[in-house]
Order: C-alpha cells, then structure tokens, then sequence
C-alpha cells in the first residue's frame, strides 16, 4: 500500500485548493486545481487515479445489483453491505487493522459516515486506535494540514468502549460517536 501514499506525497507536493463539496467535481484554471469533493467523492477519485479500476467497476457492479448505487460512486453505508458479502469480492479485502494507504470507513447508525485513507498508524492497542488519515471533509482534525474544509491530513482517534467502536475526529464541535469502522485494501 505504500503506492497508495507515493501517490498522495505527489498530490500534495502539487499547487491545488480544495473546499468540501457533495458535487464532486474538479475545475481547472490557471494551470492549478479545484477540487470540491466530499470524501468518498475523494477517496473514490484517489482510487481512479491510483488505477484500482477493477476493483471500482466490481464495486459498482456489485451495488447496482442490489439497486444500492445511484450515482457513479459509492457511499460510506454501502461498505456495512459490502462487508456483508465480502466474500463475494475477488478486488476488495476488509481486514481487522488498519494499514498504511488502506481505506478506512466509519459509519454511524443513522446509516452516514466518513472515508478515508491511513497515512499512518500512530498508536494500536486493544482499546484505541490512533491515525493519521488523509481525507475531504469539512471538520478538522488534531494536528490538521486545512486552512478550511476540503483535502488534507489529519489525526483521529477510534475508541473500543464496552463492545462498542466510538469515532472521534478530534474536533471539538463535534461529538464522540458510536460507529462500526472496516478497514480496506483495494487490489489492482
């Protein structure tokens, strides 16, 4: 997966700005880009570009079956039904740590969520999980590469509480929440 972060060394390496944005697109203009992603927008594009091809087209396959994609990209919620017939995938392996450059998803029950990628893993034990994650997002992170919302690093922490996954996103106007978290490695 250290392809994974080459990959995002070059694109920060590169002049661009970036705002959090459900349209998911990219403008360019003088010679510099716009991105207005949100973060499966983001992660979806990263993966296009990284050349997981084959893995996004048997994901998209996979959810138009069940009428689950809309759009031309999947969700955070979608990766509850995914991890549900994850044997069903020869291109996505969900796995129990999180590694450098795998796709890190949280999803919250009222079915929203958030995606990511790890950068790097700060700390693992039974009880917390420490990362470095690289993400859209309109709410900072500890120790956070944005200026306001949109595509940077940052740090977040996963608790396990009495048989619970709690996500915080080490920002303070928002609160600790219960979450089911999965881990992904695409394949090429």
């Amino acid at each position: 997966m250290q392809a994974n972060i080459d990959f995002f060394n070059k694109l920060f390496n590169q002049d661009f700005v970036s705002e959090y944005n459900h349209s998911n697109y990219i403008d360019k203009f003088d010679n510099k880009q716009y991105f207005h992603m949100d973060c499966s927008g983001f992660v979806y594009w990263c993966l296009l570009q990284m050349g997981y091809k084959r893995a996004l087209v048997e994901l998209r396959t996979f959810l138009k079956q069940y009428d689950f994609i809309k759009i031309n990209r999947f969700f955070c919620k979608d990766f509850v039904f995914i991890h549900e017939h994850k044997k069903e995938f020869k291109y996505w392996n969900f796995t129990e740590k999180p590694v450098v450059g795998c796709i890190f998803v949280v999803v919250f029950p009222d079915g929203n969520g958030h995606c990511m990628f790890v950068d790097r893993v700060i700390k693992n034990t039974k009880n917390r999980i420490s990362l470095r994650v690289i993400d859209s997002t309109q709410y900072s992170h500890k120790n956070d590469t944005r200026i306001c919302t949109g595509i940077g690093v940052g740090e977040i922490e996963i608790i396990h509480e009495n048989n619970k996954w709690l996500y915080n996103s080490n920002n303070e106007s928002l609160p600790l929440r219960e979450a089911e978290i999965y881990f992904v490695l695409p394949i090429k």
